[in-house]
């Protein structure tokens, strides 16, 4: 039965994990698809402090939750991702074999890392790949842990299913492999930089992927041939949007009353990494705000330190309760449920990184968000003093990513490989913060070319309009 190109689009996203709200639904994404399409929401995150922020475009909303994958398709998985691991052989990927030898070898469980190590090297070619993809694929439809979602699809009949996250969302997983075996037209959206390079197989299938750059576009394509190039679409991330709109610019009076600094004074932004890939942090922590007491600039810098939601160390609380003089550690507006970040959280997060003097971090993207608003930059390329770490579970494999790397060597950050080198370029970064402007500006180009612009959250509906449209004019 055909049907009308004057109906109404319906547009399922499905949001497993707290970062799509913030990117897809307090983004402009949703209120442009609403004005063409009816959206339903499937969504971890139900509660009604977020609910209400984007209720007026939204059909429904369906609580979902996570179902673990049955256990013959879980093992079959993690011999996939060890062969995918590899095959690709990334910097990362590396690290993950060698942190995998590391966790068997404390379990007392290195025969099976031999066996699971010399099937992956047997395993690590595209034919092999591709055949036990299809086939961990295969099994996880036989045997789905519920059929609910059949007959969510057969009633409501979208033309298409968006997942906002193609990795770290595991109740996104079932609904988007449902959708794709009934025929429904589903896109996923590669959440990060990193996530081609750093984390596992893609194993839902997709007929559509979006991603954050032309770059990371052309490597999907390497990593999997197979998907048509007109099916992977450079977008930008609208997780960045929100840096380019005013209404999320607190005054700078204002942003110092609500986290209790001198609004007269600089402050430089220390955003932490998660506990258990950036271990011993706080020592790092600390020896910042040693440098920062005695570092001679005028008026004396302040230490704002952001803690990583999803994963803060028992002594970086330990530290924030201390109350260092001139440190703050400012409440991080998240609610547990789904780790999300709340709407208020919006504005005071873009305010940090615009009225900050200048931004330390491990290796992250808060890096990116800081070129953004040409922002001196430190990244951190020795352990934290006085920690012991081997180098697998250190700070200077953060530097040497896939990802990362190229931002490393572009000068568009000061990398420390040492205390002196971080005493240095906090002065040089306080004094003198244009010095590296013109690589800030030119990375960014080079990166996002023109999809670093505060409009990915538009272009994201509408491509998606795009693609439900094309499905309803097909059925």
């Amino acid at each position: 039965m055909g049907t009308s190109s004057t109906e109404r689009l319906r547009i399922v996203i499905v949001a497993g994990r707290g970062e799509v709200v913030r990117n897809f639904l307090f983004s402009d994404t949703l209120p442009r698809l609403a004005e063409e399409a009816d959206v339903t929401v499937l969504s971890v995150v139900t509660g009604e402090g977020f609910v209400s922020h984007f209720r007026d475009h939204v059909v429904r909303v369906v609580p979902l939750r996570a179902f673990a994958p049955p256990r013959p398709v879980h093992y079959l998985r993690t011999l996939v991702e060890n062969a995918h691991d590899r095959w690709l052989w990334s910097a990362t990927a590396q690290n993950h074999w060698e942190l995998r030898d590391r966790r068997a070898r404390e379990r007392g469980a290195l025969w099976r890392r031999r066996l699971m190590k010399a099937a992956a090297r047997l395993l690590a070619h595209r034919p092999a790949l591709r055949a036990l993809t299809a086939l961990e694929q295969w099994a996880y439809w036989q045997l789905r842990p519920t059929r609910s979602f059949d007959a969510f699809f057969s009633e409501l009949q979208p033309h298409l299913v968006f997942n906002g996250s193609h990795i770290h969302g595991p109740a996104a997983e079932l609904p988007t492999r449902v959708a794709h075996r009934r025929g429904i037209r589903t896109a996923g959206f590669v959440f990060s930089w990193d996530n081609l390079t750093s984390r596992s197989r893609v194993f839902v299938p997709y007929d559509d992927v979006l991603v954050w750059t032309e770059g990371i576009r052309r490597q999907y394509q390497s990593i999997y041939p197979h998907v048509a190039p007109g099916r992977v679409h450079a977008t930008g991330t609208p997780q960045l949007d929100f840096h380019f709109k005013d209404e999320f610019l607190l005054p700078r009076d204002e942003l110092a009353r609500r986290i209790g600094i001198d609004p007269a004074r600089p402050y430089v932004l220390y955003t932490t990494g998660i506990d258990n890939h950036f271990f011993e942090e706080h020592r790092h922590v600390e020896r910042v705000a040693e440098l920062l007491g005695s570092i001679g600039v005028e008026p004396k810098p302040q230490l704002v330190v952001r803690t990583y939601v999803k994963g803060t160390s028992a002594e970086m609380r330990a530290l924030s309760e201390r109350g260092l003089p001139d440190v703050v550690f400012p409440p991080t507006l998240w609610d547990a449920e789904g780790s999300t970040p709340r709407y208020e959280d919006l504005e005071l997060y873009t305010s940090l990184l615009h009225h900050a003097a200048l931004g330390i971090n491990a290796a992250s993207t808060v890096s990116l968000e800081l070129m953004v608003f040409d922002k001196p930059i430190i990244n951190l390329r020795f352990d934290p003093p006085g920690s012991d770490l081997p180098w697998c579970l250190g700070f200077e494999r953060h530097i040497l990513f896939d990802h990362f790397r190229p931002v490393a060597e572009s000068g568009a950050t000061m990398v420390a490989a040492s205390d002196d080198d971080l005493a240095g370029m906090l002065h040089r970064g306080l004094t003198d913060p244009g010095a590296d402007a013109e690589k800030r500006r030119a990375f960014l180009k080079g990166f996002f070319g023109d999809l670093c612009d505060g409009r990915a959250g538009v272009r994201v509906a509408e491509l998606l309009l795009r693609l439900a449209s094309e499905e309803r004019e097909r059925q």
